[in-house]
């Protein structure tokens, strides 16, 4: 003899705490995924850097008079190397000799793959530098300073393939 179910409110209270408590706890193991894959902040102190962001333009204008160019050449991936090629130039396109440039190249949304090199003049203005990459989207981060103390930043986005 089989015996009737009946449909009460414990029941019911029973099947939505248990449908809240499976949507409360995917919802905690894809935050912990979320959070660990990528904390929200590349840079450190940004609202910090946002309030003295009138002393960086203050510096780009700087940059700018000294009418310095730079032009990535070569970005070539070789056997897990990337072989990076750049030249800078005056205004009047002269090639600038005698920089000391040092750069990072890092992934857009993760520090944790950072490379730190310096550039090794090879004459007429070219500068060349030499790391380990692997293929994909990468920023070509640097500073170039000149006997003056003249500095030159620059930044772009390189596509390894």
């Amino acid at each position: 003899m089989e015996t009737e179910f009946r449909l009460t409110g414990k029941h019911v209270l029973a099947t939505l705490i248990g449908f809240f408590l499976v949507i409360l706890s995917v919802n905690i193991i894809f935050i912990n995924f979320a959070v660990n894959t990528f904390p929200g902040e590349k840079e450190e102190k940004s609202y910090l850097q946002g309030l003295n962001y009138n002393d960086r333009l203050a510096v780009r204008a700087e940059q700018s008079s000294l009418g310095w160019a730079v032009a990535i050449e070569e970005a070539l991936l070789v056997d897990d190397h990337v072989e990076l090629k750049i030249t800078f130039t005056s205004g009047n396109g002269a090639p600038i000799s005698g920089l000391n440039i040092a750069g990072v190249f890092s992934r857009p949304a993760s520090a944790a793959q950072d490379r730190f090199f310096d550039f090794i003049e090879t004459g007429n203005g070219e500068y060349v530098a030499s790391l380990p990459a692997g293929a994909g989207v990468w920023n070509l981060e640097g500073k170039a300073v000149n006997s003056r103390d003249d500095e030159f930043e620059f930044a772009s986005r390189l596509i390894l393939r």
